[in-house]
């Protein structure tokens, strides 16, 4: 349902509770066509424009690891690998290969997952060709019970299978499979993970495989959901055709409905690694859930929602108090097998785990106790209520996606979806009517002390210093005994400004119907750029930016200018602090942020059209009113310590500061933060550099796009951003230049305990920047990541998934990189390089393909229809042009520009982009032994 848009994770399991109304069935969206066929196929089919000649094709399974028997670990996942090699009308690669052809990417739009309850297949099909919709039916009915699971097929997939697997291994893999056990109480859901084990994917006889996919992928656990620009009529005809004829198996195997049972005790374990780099006390409480059917349980949804949201901004409040040893967070949430839970975490400082504790697990306590106040509930009603108003003014415009959502967890969960009439009318009602005392229930119901997991992570060398259970509970229990001062709400003024300022006057308004802009000139130099759309009903965003930046700024004072932003920026405006701006800003659409780059500064932000004077108002105190805290400002240093401390504990933290430092040639101001960098920062340097930059708006350019009228919103532009101040400074961008390293390098970092080697090739070089190289540098990438994915997946079997990722900048330097990476098992390191080396030199040799052209161009096309239909896209592209001085004109033709790619010319830029001139090979390997 939309709620889950604004409400906290995890809400679909819901927890029932005692309530006096007697609960009514939800109704179903009278805008969806549902129904089942006799075989137990159902099908869901919704009309939506959003995006427009696009739907979506989803083929949702109940069916996952769970089902696995013993020798069929993973399989699951295998099966879902499989329906993408080779079906009844689509043998081998032939349906990756269509789709692409026709603009579906394959990862990005094309893709599937497996969890432990079911698999699902996503597919996105342009609708503006009838004869792709009824193509998108025919891969649903094949992806439902048409798989070829050809032998060699399987054999050659187990190679790749496995290489997804190498990629989760490492710390957080290691540390899951410690605590597993505990959290899902030794159930089957501990030995089900969905990517199976080593020895059954290497060795399982491909008829077990069979048997999985006879038992299961069958029509009675089975939905097709369809959401986009289609007719509804027709395509409901198509699929009562189409899949009327899906066969359940004889003597079908029944779908248990696994869930995990309480054990009515209480659990405790400590877990120790050497790449764990702070420690982490987690407690959690777990409760069995109930579904999302009546009203009572959407009741108590909101109540949790609103629990969840006050309970966070309390612990925000107590984490921004002096020297805090921790960072906290709390709230209750979903958690596997039809449970849910209370969960808290606490991060604490080396040897304050007690402190941070005690100082945390209070403040739950004071809840249990007291609850909350009258003013934090009305806060969070007003906060729930103005999301709800926001998505009614956007409710013609909701994506596609999101039904598909809501569709999805109607057939796996029965979790109702009434559409959101429905839900707004309902919460509108219901939500006055929530008391402290409800909120009080919730976390007396959900906080107890049986069902309580709790767990220490920390580093390996913080072993001997950890505390056991026992002493745990000791901790607990001094805190209920212990007498707590209740929360007192602060109050604060309702307004963001003490004096509205003095405005200024358009003195210039000029036209730009190339590109539907009007452009200001303001009596202090500020320069407007306005650009109306319709693709957000109730949806201003803006950004400005002038010359200056960190790069004004000497080495010496580079530490402090970096960080400027996030010091003084997060302090607060005005006389308010960030506690009281949240109360302020509470139930408002407007935020605003400020930002100093390396050769700019400026502002951005958002609002909804009601609010776009308290973003005006933001901006205003953005430049004139920065805020240092000093208690904010220390923590914040404290924390950054704590961190840089232990950071090269994580071997991917060193993998990525040592490509940072070599191909910055180890430059000063992009090499990683030290301990030494982090004590010169200056809080009162950070203050003066943040009013230096904001002095002067005289350069000031303003970007706006949305939904508003130009002349309507014209007298708050002359208020507030005509009231800015202005110097006339007519500053210059300072330029830093950057060497590139030359030649070939090879860098190998030795970090980690895991057998998996991560790679990246980078190629790159000074080039002479221009539109048309940039799109032939974007094809030469695709065309390569389709070749590898051929050469190191599908015939080697020994990557899942290869990356190339290519660009082209034009300052401060005009330079290209192309990226390729992928990781794998450290002996097939340079078997693997030979390959992508292969690749190149036959593009270099022969060009791209016919059909590689082809599905570049198509999904290009694709993409490009779908990006320029947004606020984000004409905000760059608005910005782009006038900092670079560059006309704003119409956007370039797609077509002209995509034939001007071609074999030859991907040959030329394979020449020019992927000689190898200059080529460092970066290489991650596990620690020698």
């Amino acid at each position: 349902m939309h709620y889950r848009h604004w409400l906290a994770a995890g809400l679909m399991f819901m927890l029932a509770n005692e309530c006096t109304a007697q609960a009514q069935l939800i109704p179903l969206d009278t805008a969806v066509r549902t129904g089942q066929l006799p075989n137990g196929f159902t099908y869901y089919i919704r009309k939506n424009n959003e995006p427009a000649k696009r739907a979506l094709f989803y083929l949702v399974n109940k069916v996952g690891s769970i089902l696995e028997d013993d020798d069929q670990q993973g399989l699951a996942h295998f099966m879902e690998h499989m329906n993408f090699n080779g079906t009844t009308h689509f043998p081998k690669n032939d349906l990756i290969d269509y789709l692409q052809k026709i603009g579906v990417r394959f990862g990005a739009d094309l893709n599937a997952y497996t969890s432990y309850d079911e698999t699902v297949y996503q597919l996105p099909i342009p609708t503006d060709n009838p004869a792709l919709i009824s193509k998108g039916l025919d891969i649903m009915r094949d992806w439902a019970q048409e798989a070829s699971l050809e032998t060699d097929d399987i054999d050659k997939e187990r190679g790749v299978i496995l290489e997804e697997k190498r990629l989760r291994e490492g710390v957080a893999d290691r540390i899951q499979k410690q605590t597993m056990p505990l959290l899902l109480n030794n159930s089957k859901y501990v030995y089900r993970l969905p990517i199976g084990t080593d020895s059954i994917l290497k060795h399982f006889d491909t008829d077990v495989i069979r048997r999985f996919y006879k038992d299961w992928y069958r029509p009675n656990l089975q939905a097709l959901i369809v959401v986009g620009d289609i007719n509804v009529d027709l395509v409901e005809q198509q699929i009562r055709k189409q899949f009327a004829d899906l066969k359940n198996p004889p003597n079908e195997r029944p779908r248990p409905a696994y869930k995990i049972e309480l054990t009515g005790k209480n659990q405790f374990l400590v877990v120790t690694d050497p790449e764990v780099t702070s420690t982490e006390l987690e407690l959690l409480v777990k409760h069995p859930g109930t579904e999302l059917k009546t009203t009572t349980e959407y009741l108590n949804a909101i109540k949790r929602a609103l629990f969840n949201q006050v309970l966070s901004r309390r612990l925000g409040e107590l984490s921004q108090q002096a020297n805090p040893p921790f960072r906290v967070k709390a709230g209750i949430g979903g958690l596997t097998g039809g449970l849910e839970q209370f969960g808290f975490a606490v991060t604490a400082k080396p040897g304050k785990l007690e402190e941070a504790f005690a100082a945390t697990w209070s403040q739950i306590e004071l809840v249990k106790r007291y609850g909350f106040t009258q003013a934090e509930l009305d806060r969070a009603k007003q906060s729930y209520m103005t999301g709800m108003e926001r998505s009614l003014r956007e409710k013609s415009k909701v994506p596609s996606n999101s039904y598909v959502s809501e569709y999805q967890q109607l057939f796996l969960n029965g979790t109702a979806a009434p559409g959101f009439d429905w839900e707004y009318n309902f919460v509108k009602q219901s939500l006055p009517g929530i008391t402290v005392d409800d909120l009080t229930q919730v976390a007396n119901q959900y906080i107890k002390n049986i069902n309580r997991d709790i767990l220490i992570l920390a580093p390996e060398k913080e072993k001997n210093n950890l505390p056991d259970a026992k002493t745990i509970d000791n901790w607990l229990a001094k805190i209920a005994s212990s007498t707590l001062v209740q929360y007192k709400d602060s109050t604060v003024n309702n307004s963001l400004l003490k004096n509205i300022p003095k405005g200024g006057k358009v003195v210039a308004r000029t036209s730009i119907p190339a590109v539907g802009v009007e452009q200001l000139t303001l009596s202090n130099g500020v320069k407007v750029w306005l650009k109306p759309t319709s693709y957000k009903n109730d949806q201003i965003q803006f950004v400005s930016f002038a010359p200056g930046g960190i790069n004004k700024y000497s080495n010496e004072d580079f530490p402090t200018a970096s960080n400027t932003i996030g010091i003084i920026g997060g302090s607060g405006l005005a006389d308010y602090s960030p506690i009281q701006l949240s109360k302020i800003l509470n139930g408002k659409t407007a935020g605003v942020g400020a930002y100093i780059g390396g050769r700019n500064q400026g502002v951005n932000g958002g609002s909804s059209k009601d609010d776009l004077e308290t973003a005006l108002q933001l901006v205003y105190l953005r430049y004139t009113a920065p805020r240092k805290d000093t208690v904010l400002f220390e923590n914040a240093m404290a924390q950054s310590r704590e961190q840089i401390k232990n950071k090269y504990e994580n071997p991917g933290v060193v993998f990525r500061d040592t490509i940072n430092n070599v191909l910055s040639s180890y430059h000063y101001r992009t090499s990683p933060a030290t301990l030494e960098r982090l004590d010169s920062i200056s809080l009162d340097k950070a203050f003066d550099i943040y009013k230096d930059r904001f002095a002067d708006a005289s350069q000031a350019n303003f970007v706006f796009v949305g939904n508003f009228n130009t002349d309507s919103i014209l007298p708050l532009l002359e208020q507030y951003l005509g009231a800015l101040p202005s110097l006339n400074r007519n500053e210059k961008p300072v330029v830093i230049h950057t060497q590139l390293p030359k030649g070939k390098l090879i860098k190998t970092v030795r970090k980690g305990k895991e057998n998996k080697a991560t790679v990246m090739l980078v190629y790159n070089g000074d080039c002479k920047y221009s539109e048309t190289e940039s799109l032939q540098l974007q094809a030469l990438s695709e065309i390569l990541q389709y070749r590898l994915l051929t050469s190191l997946r599908e015939k080697a079997g020994e990557v899942y998934t290869p990356s190339v990722q290519g660009g082209m900048s034009r300052e401060p330097d005009q330079r290209f990189s192309i990226n390729v990476s992928f990781g794998c098992a450290p002996e097939n390191v340079e078997h693997l390089v030979g390959l992508v080396s292969q690749d190149i030199a036959d593009l270099q040799k022969n060009g791209a393909t016919s059909d590689e052209l082809q599905k570049f161009k198509a999904g290009n096309r694709k993409q490009v229809e779908l990006t320029i239909e947004s606020n984000e896209f004409w905000m760059q592209y608005i910005v782009g042009k006038v900092e670079r001085k560059e006309e704003l004109k119409a956007l370039p033709d797609i077509e002209k520009r995509l034939d001007q790619i071609t074999g030859n010319s991907i040959k030329a830029a394979s020449k020019k982009y992927l000689s190898g001139t200059n080529c460092i090979r970066f290489v991650a390997l596990p620690e020698n032994k």
